[in-house]
C-alpha cells in the first residue's frame, strides 16, 4: 500500500504525529505541505485571540522549536521539530502543495500510484477528483468527537463550551468539511487544568497518532468500518470571535 500525507507546517503537534506514523508505516511515499496557519499575516489574528501572555509564551515556544529544528539538521535527535524535519528524518519526500485540487498535483499523485491519502490538519477542502483518485480513499484525523465540533480549533471550542469530554476521530472524507463515515473514534476526559495546548497534545498527539496508525492498518487489511455520522448531532465552529473568546476566558481557560 502506498500512502500520501497532506498536512500543513507546524512545530508543536503534527511533527510528533508524523514521527510515530513514519516509524510504524514504511509505505508513506510523500508528504504534501499546504499553506496553513504559520504565516506572518496571521499574527494579529492570534494575538487578539490568545492575548499578550499566551501569545508571547507561544511565540517563545515556536522560536525554541525553530532553533531545535535547525540543530536537528546537524545532530540526530529523538524527535522532530517541524513537518519538514520529520519528513527529512524519515527519508520521506516532502513537497509544497499550494492547491491540493490542482490538476498538476493530482497527476503527480497518480504517477506515484497512491492508494490512500491521509489528511492531518490539511487546511484546504478536498474536491471530488482528489477524493476519488486514491484506490482506497481519503481519511482525516480530527481532534473532536465528530459529528460534534466540526470545523476549526475544536480543542478551543470544547473548552469554551464547558465540555467534560472530547476525543479524536478518524473518518473517511467526502466533499464536506469534517464529514464522512466514521472509521475510528476514541473519547478523552477534559481535565480542570487543561489548556488548549495541553488538550491538543493529550488528544490529537497522545491518542490520535495511535488511532491513525490503527486505522491505516484496518484499511490495509480490508477491515475498516464505515459508521455514518448522525447529522442530528452535528455542530460546526469557525474561528473564534470576541464573544467566544470572552466565554473561553470566563471559564478560566488559557491557551498555554
Amino acid at each position: 500500500m502506498r500512502t500520501f500525507v497532506l498536512t500543513q507546517e507546524d512545530a508543536f503537534y503534527i511533527p510528533r504525529i508524523l514521527d510515530h506514523l513514519f516509524a510504524e508505516r514504511r509505505d508513506i511515499v510523500g508528504v504534501g505541505i499546504v499553506p496553513g496557519e504559520l504565516r506572518p499575516g496571521h499574527t494579529w489574528k492570534y494575538l487578539r485571540m490568545m492575548g499578550p501572555r499566551d501569545f508571547t509564551l507561544q511565540t517563545l515556544n515556536l522560536f525554541r522549536h525553530r532553533v531545535m529544528d535547525l540543530a536537528s539538521r546537524a545532530w540526530r535527535m529523538s524527535r522532530s521539530w517541524s513537518v519538514v524535519g520529520a519528513a527529512r528524518r524519515a527519508g520521506v519526500p516532502c513537497v509544497g502543495v499550494p492547491k491540493v485540487n490542482d490538476p498538476a498535483f493530482l497527476e503527480r499523485l497518480g504517477a506515484l500510484g497512491v492508494d490512500l491519502v491521509v489528511s492531518i490538519a490539511c487546511p484546504q477542502k478536498l474536491k471530488r477528483d482528489l477524493l476519488r483518485l486514491p484506490r482506497l480513499g481519503c481519511i482525516n484525523l480530527h481532534g473532536a468527537l465528530l459529528p460534534r465540533y466540526q470545523g476549526l480549533l475544536p480543542s478551543f471550542w470544547v473548552l469554551a463550551k464547558g465540555e467534560r469530554e472530547t476525543g479524536v476521530t478518524v473518518h473517511w472524507m467526502d466533499e464536506d468539511l469534517d464529514h464522512g463515515d466514521i472509521l475510528l473514534q476514541q473519547t478523552l476526559a477534559i481535565e480542570d487544568r487543561d489548556t488548549v495546548h495541553s488538550l491538543v497534545t493529550r488528544s490529537k498527539v497522545g491518542v490520535g497518532r495511535y488511532l491513525l496508525v490503527r486505522a491505516i492498518g484496518l484499511i490495509e487489511r480490508g477491515e475498516a468500518p464505515r459508521v455514518p455520522m448522525d447529522a442530528s448531532q452535528a455542530s460546526y465552529f469557525s474561528h473564534p470571535d470576541d464573544e467566544a473568546i470572552a466565554e473561553f476566558r470566563a471559564r478560566g481557560r488559557r491557551f498555554i
